[in-house]
């Protein structure tokens, strides 16, 4: 059996499978799709790590380029209303951007999306590969629409086993951390957001010798490496009096191109310098940057003083579960915006050298993934929280009744019914809605007088995103899941429906729902949604 996982990332993707021969993760290369990083290791030897630009352009006819060819032969600066990027991270988001219509077919982030990894798959076939399963990674503070999509995906593709696996804990397996008990930070900033994880690695068992991963405190900023072109970009264009609104949309992609390239090389040299053409005006430029200007930038956009946040973040997370900082043992920095060096400069002081671990900042995902396929991790436990909203007709506002913690071990159910009431006289159905809470850490800035930035107050947030309902990008209905229809009709301020959940084997979440009016069993086990 062929097991293949895939990282799918906002900058760049990686597939890997497992050698035959050697037992080992090795990532695969695709003709034209496939871009080469060269990293120095410590015994001076480069290695060569082949990863896909997580680009598509649309072609007259609605023919799709993808991955590296997209950037060798400049698709985005030619046509950029054609060319798609960082998708992924609208995707993963609570709430997506509009879809764009090119010769009149509606393009949105999903369908990009499965444009971009149906045609990895293909690529697989073209390699004489037939996977019979695939592993997914999934941010550990992402929705579980983003999930649900990965499996609908896997179905799409007649994929007949599909697994899941949150992207933190495979890193720490990626940096071949599988020494039980151990306390891991995971550090991912790619190209979308900067997400820090504290890992451990438990054994599943006292007779089983396996490995998995128990996230112990999370915290996300929505900054990535997009963000840094973009400041970029905005520095020379102040610093040359030329203002955005005066470039066109070609010109402006083209920069960006450029500051991507100057970001990278800052990441090993203290200078960079590339050349710009405006072909608006046909005029050339210069565009130097040093690496003490890029720290600069990244002080004044609050960068790292968010990483810095971030940081003290996960640690107060950790110490109010008993843990310090002195007993992280490990730091993996994963995505390739872990290679700026101010960013890998301050993490490193934070932390000491001894303990930050940088060699697989593209691998390490991928590659982990398919170290805890191979250890058959036992997946017994939820990684989010649900709860199920309601409305409240005299307050006005929602309420929130938690129902399924995260690191609840299942199959399980809820211990007592829930009781529903009608919000409205003559209402002749109820929607149960019910949805994922994602905490995160969340950092505020305060400023003093004279406009210093001083510490940041943590505060814990939780986010909620429905299950059973689906919005559009203005946050309208589009889509619900009527749970029971009412006969008679309802009556505000009696009790009508009494529903019991649980969650079987397979992480269904099953609802049997009976009228209290009528005492007419109403559903029975319905599958509402696959949880995560």
């Amino acid at each position: 059996m062929t097991t293949v996982a895939i990282d799918f990332g906002t900058s760049n993707t990686v597939v890997s499978i497992i050698e035959p021969d050697t037992k080992e993760a090795k990532s695969l290369r695709f003709e034209k799709m496939s871009k080469v990083f060269r990293m120095k290791l410590n015994n001076d030897s480069v290695s060569e790590i082949p990863v896909i630009p997580s680009l598509v352009f649309i072609k007259e006819g609605h023919e799709f380029i993808l991955g590296e060819q997209v950037r060798t032969r400049r698709l985005g600066c030619s046509k950029p209303e054609r060319f798609f990027k960082a998708f992924k991270r609208d995707l993963a988001a609570e709430y997506r951007s509009p879809a764009r219509i090119i010769e009149g077919k509606e393009y949105p982030s999903e369908t990009v999306a499965e444009i971009f990894l149906k045609e990895i798959w293909q690529q697989l076939k073209l390699q004489h590969l037939n996977p019979s399963q695939v592993i997914f990674t999934v941010p550990v503070g992402g929705f579980e629409s983003y999930s649900n999509w990965c499996r609908d995906l896997a179905t799409a593709l007649g994929i007949e086993k599909v697994q899941l696996v949150d992207e933190s804990t495979a890193a720490a397996f990626g940096y071949a951390v599988k020494k039980p008990n151990t306390l891991v930070l995971v550090v991912d900033f790619g190209g979308g957001t900067l997400d820090l994880s504290l890992v451990r690695t438990i054994a599943s068992s006292s007779q089983v010798k396996e490995l998995k991963g128990e996230v112990i405190a999370k915290t996300q900023a929505y900054v990535g490496g997009e963000d840094i072109d973009i400041w970029l970009i905005e520095d020379y264009l102040k610093k040359q009096g030329i203002a955005k609104k005066d470039l066109s949309n070609v010109a402006w992609q083209n920069l960006l191109e450029i500051a991507e390239r100057i970001k990278i090389k800052l990441s090993h040299t203290e200078q960079a310098k590339e050349s710009w053409l405006d072909e608006d005006t046909f005029i050339a430029y210069d565009i130097v940057f040093d690496r003490q200007q890029l720290t600069e930038i990244l002080e004044t956009q609050q960068l790292l003083p968010q990483l810095r946040n971030c940081l003290d973040e996960v640690i107060e997370m950790s110490i109010g579960k008993g843990i310090n900082k002195k007993q992280i043992e490990k730091v993996v920095l994963v995505g390739g915006s872990c290679l700026i060096a101010p960013v890998r400069e301050l993490i490193t002081s934070y932390f000491g050298r001894e303990k930050v671990l940088i060699n697989k900042p593209f691998e390490a995902v991928s590659h982990g993934a398919l170290t805890l396929n191979s250890l058959e991790t036992i997946d017994d436990h939820l990684y989010h929280s649900y709860a199920l909203r309601t409305w409240n007709p005299l307050t006005q506002e929602y309420v929130y009744n938690p129902l399924f913690r995260s690191g609840l071990q299942y199959p399980c159910e809820l211990e007592h019914p829930l009781i529903l009431q009608c919000a409205n006289n003559g209402q002749d159905a109820i929607y149960l809605d019910i949805g994922q809470v994602v905490e995160m850490g969340k950092a505020e800035l305060s400023y003093d007088r004279t406009g210093k930035m001083t510490s940041g107050i943590v505060k814990s947030q939780n986010t909620y995103k429905s299950l059973t309902y689906e919005l559009d990008w203005q946050g309208n209905i589009v889509k619900s899941a009527c749970i029971a229809q009412l006969n008679p009709v309802g009556t505000v301020g009696k009790d009508r429906l009494k529903i019991h959940l649980e969650i079987d084997s397979n992480r269904m979440l099953l609802v049997t729902v009976t009228d209290i009016l009528t005492q007419e069993v109403l559903v029975y086990k319905k599958s509402i949604v696959h949880l995560y």
